[in-house]
């Protein structure tokens, strides 16, 4: 596996975005944005200008689109390790819990099926 120390969030994106098996005009299409600015930033041309939020919609946009239940603040929950969290003591919450496994399952499947890097 190739060390990943050092790497710029841009070649981070286009790894995503390739395992995603988007060119860089699909994943301008779905981030809304331009196919340039994409181009740039992948070869770490003012990364260090990008805001937070427009980093989580670019990575957002490599990923498949979540289910019709969900809303923002289950992605705090997906970003967590797997197993990342208490165990739930409920039912509801174990079934929560399933459901955002599931997501993450689903996002994991949708990488694996993307080009090959």
């Amino acid at each position: 596996m190739k060390d990943r120390r050092g790497r710029h969030a841009g070649e981070q994106l286009a790894d995503l975005r390739t395992k995603a098996g988007l060119t860089v005009g699909e994943l301008a299409a779905r981030a809304g944005v331009d196919p340039e600015w994409i181009a740039q930033l992948e070869a770490g041309v003012g990364t260090g200008d990008v805001l937070y939020h427009q980093w989580v919609a670019l990575v957002r946009a490599t990923q498949p689109p979540r289910p019709s239940w969900w809303d923002e603040g289950h992605e705090h929950d997906l970003s967590l390790p797997p197993g990342g969290h208490r165990a739930p003591q409920t039912e509801s919450g174990r079934a929560y819990w399933a459901r955002i496994e599931a997501v993450r399952a689903g996002i994991t499947e949708h990488y694996s099926r993307g080009r090959a890097s």
